[in-house]
């Protein structure tokens, strides 16, 4: 998929019934899923947005993945299979902005600075171990730790950095989370719903 515009992703998220945020500086936070539902590789995008004080989109849109890698898909770590987040929802209120290095009461994501999730979310388990997605799988709601956070510096392929995170090399990371953290400086806190799209939505 080509890189969408945020004009283009606002528009599929207001046809879909989604809410993008108009406070200013309240962060609108999503990902479109790739048609392409093997791959390895970082093959999807990552979006943040926010209106400013005059009405401007201020946004990012960079390259990420919202699966789980291969190894992950092959050898998931539950009984019931890999957890996909659905797409085609947006999952409200779900993502705290959580840093353990400045706050020791946080636990991020394996210790590090991360969106990490806090609520319960929308889920299908792929259980047939191999390369593919299923998108009709068993549907499940909970709170599997579906964690937004940066997955190394080469962004080559997925691998075991995903068994069903999303997220994206440190760089691209370092912008999401700075989105977040101009979300808090401005008092609306550090909370965020997560915009679950897919290619087809598109269409």
């Amino acid at each position: 998929m080509n890189k969408p515009t945020i004009e283009q992703i606002h528009a599929v998220m207001n046809k879909l019934g989604m809410i993008v945020f108009p406070t200013p500086y309240s962060i609108t936070l999503g990902g479109i899923r790739a048609l392409d539902n093997s791959s390895n590789q970082f093959n999807d995008w990552l979006f943040a947005s926010y209106f400013d004080k005059e009405g401007k989109i201020n946004s990012i849109v960079l390259p990420g993945t919202t699966d789980a890698g291969l190894y992950y898909r092959n050898n998931p770590i539950h009984p019931d299979g890999t957890a996909i987040i659905q797409h085609s929802i947006q999952h409200r209120g779900v993502y705290q902005y959580q840093n353990p290095a400045i706050n020791k009461g946080q636990r991020g994501h394996q210790g590090k600075e991360a969106f990490r999730q806090i609520a319960n979310m929308k889920y299908w388990r792929d259980a047939d171990r191999d390369n593919y997605l299923e998108f009709d799988g068993e549907e499940e709601v909970g709170i599997n730790f579906t964690n937004g956070h940066d997955m190394g510096t080469l962004g080559k392929n997925v691998d075991k950095w995903s068994a069903g995170c999303w997220g994206s090399i440190e760089k691209n990371m370092d912008e999401f989370y700075k989105l977040a953290k101009l979300q808090i400086s401005k008092g609306l806190g550090d909370k965020f719903s997560f915009a679950m799209l897919h290619e087809n939505n598109f269409k």
